[in-house]
């Protein structure tokens, strides 16, 4: 790939951000919605692509790239969808996450702009199936969403999708999605692509106890993060 065929990009994550070397074709998979470009939607990228990072939890820009660690589980998550490669970049520093990425490999997986579901008065137990638009007016099962990692509009990592079911509110049934400790309703929902991408307003409903750097849950009360020792 030619030097020219790229541009320089700030490229956002949940403990930090990067500037880096992205084709036009990267660009589209790192935007998650909004006028910002991410690092999980785009994955795994050279060293040499890099140009610098900065740390939130150092509080500081350092040149070259942070560190990537990233493993091949080649789990199968149900319904034809396999989690290839998974990892995240750290800071040569202080090894706090800068960011996080999963790559799936799954049949004509495109990413779909969410629409609202019809659904109808079911018994509890029923999962409908909604429709979802997309170039190609394919249709998505809900089962393929189970064990997505599903994201906020920060770039900040919320679990992973666990269950989709009816939920009932005010005597009507609304498709949920359970997402770690939390749930979602599908209204909450902004994109479906590699991963689950949440809107602003279910980001702010953050249970207590996440870490704001790395994204790791710790239990309610705690001052400071388990994992990257962050103040809570």
């Amino acid at each position: 790939m030619m030097a020219e065929d790229m541009a320089q990009k700030k490229l956002r994550g949940s403990g930090g951000y990067a500037i880096a070397r992205i084709t036009d074709e990267e660009q589209k998979k790192g935007n998650l919605g909004g006028p910002e470009l991410f690092l999980a939607g785009i994955g795994r990228l050279d060293e040499d692509r890099f140009v610098k990072y900065h740390c939130n939890k150092c509080e500081k820009e350092y040149d070259g790239a942070p560190v990537v660690h990233y493993e091949n589980p080649n789990e199968e998550l149900g319904e034809g969808v396999m989690l290839i490669e998974k990892g995240e970049y750290k800071c040569k520093t202080c090894s706090s996450t800068i960011a996080q990425y999963r790559k799936f490999d799954a049949p004509a997986q495109q990413e779909t702009q969410v629409q609202a579901p019809r659904v109808q008065q079911a018994a509890p137990d029923l999962v409908v199936a909604p429709t979802a638009a997309a170039a190609s007016d394919s249709f998505i099962p809900v089962q393929s969403l189970v064990g997505l990692s599903a994201y906020d509009s920060e770039a900040m990592l919320i679990g992973k999708v666990e269950q989709i079911g009816l939920s009932r509110e005010a005597g009507s049934a609304k498709i949920t999605l359970k997402i770690g400790d939390r749930q979602v309703s599908w209204d909450g929902i902004s994109k479906i692509g590699d991963i689950v991408l949440l809107k602003t307003a279910d980001a702010k409903t953050t249970s207590g106890g996440r870490c704001h750097a790395c994204g790791f849950q710790n239990e309610a009360g705690s001052a400071f993060c388990a994992e990257c020792g962050s103040k809570l």
